[in-house]
């Protein structure tokens, strides 16, 4: 059997070789990323939304996923390497960590975007000029009616002296019975650690509600 297939026989524990080390990468990202917040928990800050409520959306989804537990078709590539896989074995809030990390409604965060809105429906903020924050910019599409996500997407960035990474990452909804539910999503970029080579790779599920 070829070896990289044994890798990706199993979901999550293991994960896939491909995914496997895109995960252990992005623990960098996000331990940057947290220590760029650390003000995050003052007490009553963070119940002042300034942003669209994107974690309290992905939240939601989060919950309604982990309960229905529906398929989901992953490709991963890293490189030149690539793997489709399937399964139901799924934990949501790790599957969609990094669109909770690109909410914007963080103590450190605040005044630090400028607010585009070219219509009721459109939200888009992009880092000032003078802010170093991870998330670069946020656009978000909401259905107009249920006041939710219909496309979301986001610039990710991160670097330090040892680490550095770039993740673009989309979210599409699909509307079924008055009720918007996550129906794909993709993360594409790179990461690399110093003395190592540049890493490219995409990850993009397709979710079978």
């Amino acid at each position: 059997m070829n070896p990289l297939k044994m890798q990706f026989q199993s979901y999550q524990e293991p994960y896939s070789k491909v995914l496997s080390l895109i995960r252990c990468l992005s623990v960098a990202f996000l331990c940057f990323a947290f220590t760029s917040c650390q003000d995050e928990n003052e007490a009553g800050k963070e119940d002042i939304k300034l942003y669209f409520d994107l974690k309290g959306f992905i939240g939601n989804q989060v919950i309604y996923l982990n309960e229905k537990k529906p398929e989901i078709t992953k490709t991963a590539a890293l490189g030149k390497r690539k793997e489709v896989l399937k399964s139901r074995d799924v934990d949501w809030k790790k599957e969609l960590e990094l669109f909770i990390q690109a909410d914007l409604n963080k103590p450190s965060y605040r005044q630090s975007y400028d607010v585009l809105r070219a219509d009721s429906s459109h939200y888009e903020y992009r880092l000032k000029a003078n802010a170093d924050l991870p998330v670069k910019y946020l656009k978000i599409i909401i259905d107009t009616t249920l006041k939710q996500p219909v496309y979301v997407e986001a610039l990710l960035v991160a670097r330090n002296k040892i680490y550095s990474s770039e993740k673009k990452i989309k979210l599409q909804s699909i509307r079924k019975d008055n009720l918007l539910e996550i129906g794909s999503y993709s993360i594409e970029g790179y990461q690399k650690l110093v003395f190592m080579e540049t890493k490219p790779f995409t990850i993009a599920g397709k979710i079978g509600l």
